[in-house]
């Protein structure tokens, strides 16, 4: 007895949950609009990269096709970069840094980061702030020395 009402239950459950699946309006994410969604995803990401940080991208029915319709919004400029714990390295370090009026690109950002790790074995952090009345950015960057994380445990800090 116990068998069947478990089955039934298991059962019912399963029709509900069909039952639900079958009203799901198709402008979530879904396994049948997966590929889709994946594509306008990267190509949004394509335009951020570009400094595009109000870029919009949506699927739409044309006929019998599916169009990509990207509103780019305006492109996001470096306001500000500022580096501290910079004063016991070469000023040739930000020759290749990100400068107030380029284009913003995380990917930039990260490329002089990862130099001068390389090149002078620092750690960095970084963030930045968005300015979206002026489409501006400012980036803040928080160099230390090299090597592992301090523990908290560690009693020399």
């Amino acid at each position: 007895m116990r068998e069947r009402i478990a089955f039934l239950l298991i059962v019912l459950s399963l029709c509900v949950y069909v039952c639900a699946q079958e009203g799901t309006v198709e402008h979530g994410w879904t396994d049948k609009n997966n590929t889709e969604m994946y594509a306008a995803y990267m190509l949004q990401n394509a335009y951020y990269e570009q400094g595009y940080w109000e870029s919009k991208v949506e699927i739409r029915q044309a006929g019998t096709k599916r169009v990509f319709v990207v509103q780019p919004g305006r492109i996001y400029h470096v306001e500000r970069f500022d580096v501290s714990g910079l004063s016991d390295l070469p000023e040739e370090a930000m020759t290749d840094s990100p400068k107030a009026g380029d284009v913003y690109s995380p990917v930039r950002v990260n490329e002089w980061i990862a130099t001068i790790e390389k090149r002078y074995g620092r750690r960095a952090n970084w963030g930045s702030h968005f300015d979206r009345a002026h489409a501006q950015v400012m980036i803040e960057v928080k160099l230390s020395d090299g090597g592992p994380n301090p523990s908290p445990n560690d009693p020399r800090h």
